[in-house]
């Protein structure tokens, strides 16, 4: 393979370009891409979500009708229309006639707060927002909500292709997508990806070398970044989108889709990738390549994982959405010995750079903050110019003035070019792979008029459990040694922040510590306290069976029979670590409604001894749907 770089000093790669696959052009819309493939292979499978699927000439003529309805409507270049829906097939058509429009489209994830939903939703000021049955009522309530709200499942089959209608022209510099994340000033933040953006990230690239024969898995949620990896990976390059039908699946569903559908290739965040190593042992014969990132890399699982699968190819990925999702890349060889994986080279288009306190470029094995420029680099943030202009600054290097963005990594990079992430600058935290800014966090706790104050910190339990543990000082003297307090505290914080945000422990104080400075001293802060009581003794093998699996997933020695599993701090990922564990340990897959239905070890085991109605299995399509509306909630502790 060769490198090289452009007179800009951007990172450019000679790629053996795959059947269909197109040439990278920056000036080039999304859209017009896909147009190229949808002409040249019409009848071939764009995508599908279980036994629902479109063909490409299918898809370009559905996204047609539905961005000719946009424009009727009156969206205009420019507009952001929102998709409070899930991950489905109906969301892809969508995305893709909101490019047509000329307009950017906004995820919006439904089962977040309404405190949040108010606050992105009133920022960016949809001109329409589809939604979906189960949580339509969700969104137009919502007084933020001045634009048109469509049901866009329902809308779909209605459409038909309006020729009168002309499409506007668009560029690789025009706006795409905005995608909000978790912000250090209390509040989250847009980030503005222009089309560009996009194409730089799967067209003429290693990390996205598919074409026409590939089938590509989309496991995320809308309105997490590495969406965009995923479909436009598949749609620009000829391949097929293969979706994950169901909003929370277990790993036994993921392994049968990827069989089910000859899917080729995966982008998993770290954690997930984890539990895949763990427990995915029977042969993929279809899989040549996993993607994962997000988060530190563990070699242990990566050795796992090759040991099991030598024949599918892997590769650490780095980037933040400011880079639009992906900035650089590690292909882990065969006989990888080292005790760190590195992040590697940066991708085709993209430069990085590792800069002092001064934000002057240093040299290879000097540790300093990264910085990533090139042509994925975000517009900015919407309706932030402070922050943009914070954090996206022109640097001086020897090719001249270069726009970067800081992204506050610390890094080194060796004499071979390779990077190595070195941590954090600041106070924000991945937990598998979703971006969590503390201070927002904090923000969101010392707006409760109960509280004087409120700080939080990460603990870590092992190399594999973060917990996000919240400290209190209450108004009220009493409140300290209140039951109650701590639980309603915690309830209204649900519904301010995302799940995955909220603390999994909470504890009230007199008084928080402080540094001669009189800052809060987190190092003083006790840690969560442990329960004193002794948990009951499982009654039954199953119990015993559950209370180990549980001891192991949630780092918890003393694990009491009748307590949530959420509420032990468990989250979305630890779920299906369970889900896996119980399929290792019975040999038959627990539907994963049945394990949010009984989320306490004692009902668990009853439900798993048929002393509970398989209820899950039985039930009517509306308790069902309320059932994983309720899930879906709870899910959102971490990215699923």
């Amino acid at each position: 393979m060769n490198h090289s770089t452009d007179s800009k000093g951007n990172h450019t790669r000679s790629t053996s370009r795959r059947q269909g696959a197109l040439p990278y052009d920056r000036d080039c819309s999304v859209h017009d891409v896909f147009g190229q493939q949808a002409r040249a292979i019409p009848y071939s499978k764009a995508a599908a979500f279980g036994a629902r699927s479109l063909t490409y000439g299918e898809l370009d003529r559905l996204s047609d009708a539905l961005a000719a309805y946009l424009i009727k409507l009156g969206v205009r270049k420019g507009d952001i229309v929102g998709l409070a829906v899930p991950r489905a097939l109906s969301t892809v058509v969508a995305k893709l006639a909101i490019l047509k429009a000329g307009g950017a489209y906004l995820p919006i994830d439904p089962a977040f707060p309404l405190e949040h939903l108010s606050y992105v939703i009133g920022e960016c000021v949809p001109k329409v927002i589809f939604i979906d049955d189960v949580h339509g009522e969700h969104v137009r309530s919502l007084p933020e909500v001045r634009g048109v709200t469509i049901n866009l499942e329902a809308l779909l089959p209605t459409l038909a292709v309006d020729v009168s209608i002309g499409l506007p022209e668009v560029g690789g510099g025009d706006l795409a997508y905005v995608m909000y994340t978790s912000g250090s000033t209390g509040r989250p933040k847009g980030v503005a990806i222009p089309h560009r953006g996009i194409t730089r990230l799967v067209l003429d690239q290693d990390v996205a070398d598919f074409g026409r024969g590939d089938a590509v898995l989309h496991t995320a949620t809308i309105s997490f970044d590495a969406t965009t990896f995923e479909i436009w990976s598949a749609l620009l390059n000829g391949a097929a989108l293969i979706g994950m039908p169901e909003a929370n699946f277990s790993l036994g569903d993921l392994c049968e889709v990827i069989r089910e559908n000859d899917v080729t290739a995966a982008l998993l965040t770290t954690g997930m990738f984890n539990l895949f190593a763990d427990f995915a042992t029977e042969p993929l014969p279809s899989l040549r390549k996993v993607l994962f990132g997000g988060e530190a890399g563990s070699v242990e699982h990566v050795k796992r994982f090759q040991t099991c699968h030598p024949e599918v190819v892997l590769v650490n990925v780095y980037g933040p959405t400011e880079c639009s999702c992906i900035a650089t890349l590690y292909t882990v060889p065969q006989d990888f010995q080292s005790l760190e994986l590195p992040i590697g080279e940066a991708i085709a288009n993209t430069r990085v750079l590792v800069l002092d306190e001064g934000l002057r470029p240093l040299p290879a094995g000097m540790e300093g903050q990264l910085a990533l420029a090139g042509d994925g680099l975000a517009l900015g943030y919407s309706h932030r110019p402070d922050l943009t202009e914070e954090k996206f600054v022109m640097i001086g290097t020897p090719e001249g003035p270069l726009r970067c963005y800081l992204t506050g990594d610390l890094a080194v990079m060796d004499e071979n070019g390779t990077f190595f992430f070195k941590g954090r600058r600041d106070r924000q935290i991945k937990i598998n792979g979703k971006r969590i800014e503390l201070d927002e966090i904090e923000a969101a706790i010392r707006r409760d008029p109960r509280l004087l104050d409120g700080v939080v910190t990460c603990q870590s339990q092992g190399t594999a459990i973060k917990r996000i543990v919240a400290y209190l000082r209450p108004r009220l003297a009493s409140d300290v040694g209140n039951p109650n307090f701590v639980p309603a505290f915690m309830e209204r914080l649900r519904h301010a922040l995302p799940a995955y945000m909220i603390p999994s422990a909470a504890i009230a104080l007199a008084e928080l510590p402080l540094t001669p400075a009189g800052k809060v001293d987190r190092a003083q802060l006790p840690p969560p306290p442990i329960e004193v009581a002794k948990p009951a003794a499982p009654e039954s093998r199953s119990e015993e069976m559950l209370a180990r699996l549980w001891r192991n997933v949630l780092g918890i020695q003393d694990i009491p029979l009748d307590r949530n599993f959420f509420d032990l701090g468990g989250t979305s990922l630890q779920l299906l670590r369970m889900q896996a564990g119980l399929l290792a340990e019975l040999g038959r897959n627990v539907d994963v409604l049945a394990l949010f239905k009984h989320s306490t070890v004692r009902e668990l085991a009853r439900f798993l001894d048929g002393k509970i109605p398989k209820t899950a299995r039985s039930m009517t399509t509306d308790q069902r749907a309320a059932l994983q509306r309720k899930s879906r909630s709870q899910f959102r502790r971490s990215a699923s």
